[in-house]
């Protein structure tokens, strides 16, 4: 008898410690994530018309709070990657080139979530610098070059550096660049290669997929648009004065103009783990290039946002117009309140201005729509980067893009934050 009630007492222990243990661990990471979020809304409320639902704010904590699973090193000695858009890679064959990074140990891999497809989200971290740069491709997922491209720097910098070239090695030892090669990697491999590649049958990308306007698609495989399912101040919504962007849809569609925000913003498993991602790492950031892929323009600034973040922002896309005279747009050329917000962009901008997540809304927050209390954000800047003159899958196009356009020059630039 005496035994069992030891035997008891010993279970209640490790029970009591184990919950004692998990309530202080919940305690100090929900206390933090507290500090990010408001119970009000804007005061001026009654000027705009959604026509998306916020967040659930249980989601936006659990996105939050998700960490990243970290590939484990093997033994295998690295070897020189040979890509040089020889051919369009289908997704798998991209993971297997991140696998090939991952034997330099000058890297981290981790996997930051999935699709919807379940294929793995990867985030690629390179250099040992504390001057963090990071830089995403391919959300749209029609705009293919964009993880090519990316990818194809990667290997570049990684075999120079194991090849002991001086600039890789100035880089790697004294920046921190951290890049997720293709954020929707279901549309990818679907628009580059068809439907077939898709594996859930039921979902909305191979129920309706249409041949013929397929290579202009933008959406994940549920038929939203990754880039205007953001949680932003403005997501998913308008100005009652203005008319709603003829670009907006308000329903899935597989046509050019397919801005489809969902039907919640943060619904999208590849939005969550963008969210994670920016907010492990934008805080430590000097600059964040999210790439697209038509146009030869760089877009930056927020109208709506600090002086000082413009500043630095148009100060990088000017680092771009520099090496290939691609187009520098400032702030004028960003609209606010015309329902085509809710970008990844428009999230981190808001992010690093302070603006909070308001459960009345499901979106940031900054006391009002047209005159937020914003922070005066000085050390980074925030720009998409469109490469190429339009869309295209032409794999000399490209290529010739990559290199006519200087682009490992551009990106080069870009991490050192040099004009």
């Amino acid at each position: 008898m005496k035994l069992i009630l030891k035997l008891i007492l010993i279970i209640v222990i490790i029970i009591g410690t184990y919950i004692y243990v998990f309530k202080e661990r919940c305690i100090f990471i929900y206390k933090d994530i507290n500090d990010k979020i408001t119970f009000f809304k804007e005061d001026d409320s009654d000027i705009i018309t959604a026509f998306t639902k916020g967040m659930k704010t249980h989601d936006y904590y659990k996105t939050l709070t998700d960490k990243p699973y970290t590939l484990s090193k093997t033994s295998d000695i690295y070897q020189n990657i040979n890509y040089d858009f020889e051919k369009h890679l289908h997704y798998n064959e991209i993971e297997k080139l991140i696998n090939n990074l991952n034997k330099s140990d000058s890297t981290i891999i981790s996997v930051i979530g999935s699709s919807v497809d379940k294929r793995s989200i990867y985030s690629i971290e390179i250099g040992y610098g504390s001057n963090t740069i990071l830089f995403d491709a391919g959300i749209h997922a029609a705009e293919v070059a964009g993880p090519l491209f990316i990818i194809k720097y990667l290997i570049d910098l990684v075999n120079d550096y194991e090849n002991n070239e001086d600039e890789a090695i100035n880089i790697i030892n004294n920046y921190k660049i951290i890049i997720i090669p293709c954020i929707n990697p279901d549309g990818y491999e679907a628009t580059l290669f068809g439907t077939k590649y898709i594996n859930n049958k039921n979902l909305y990308i191979y129920q309706n997929r249409k041949d013929i306007i397929f290579k202009t698609y933008k959406g994940n495989a549920n038929g939203v648009d990754l880039n205007r399912n953001f949680p932003s101040q403005h997501g998913g919504l308008y100005y009652s004065n203005n008319i709603l962007n003829e670009t907006v849809s308000l329903e899935p569609t597989l046509g050019y103009f397919d801005y489809f925000p969902g039907t919640r913003l943060g619904s999208e498993p590849e939005t969550k783990a963008v969210m994670s991602w920016l907010e492990n790492n934008l805080n430590n950031a000097s600059a964040y290039i999210s790439l697209h892929s038509a146009g030869r323009v760089i877009y930056s600034g927020k109208p709506n946002l600090s002086a000082a973040f413009n500043n630095k922002s148009l100060r990088l896309a000017k680092i771009v117009s520099q090496v290939n005279n691609y187009t520098a747009y400032d702030k004028t050329e960003e609209e606010v309140g015309y329902g085509n917000d809710g970008t990844s962009t428009d999230y981190a901008s808001e992010i690093i201005s302070d603006f909070k997540f308001s459960k009345k809304t499901g979106r940031l927050s900054a006391s009002s729509y047209q005159n937020p209390k914003i922070k005066e954000v000085i050390n980074t800047g925030i720009i998409t980067l469109e490469t190429l003159s339009e869309y295209t899958f032409d794999l000399n196009i490209i290529k010739e893009e990559y290199y006519n356009q200087k682009l490992y020059k551009v990106f080069t630039k870009l991490i050192k934050n040099q004009e």
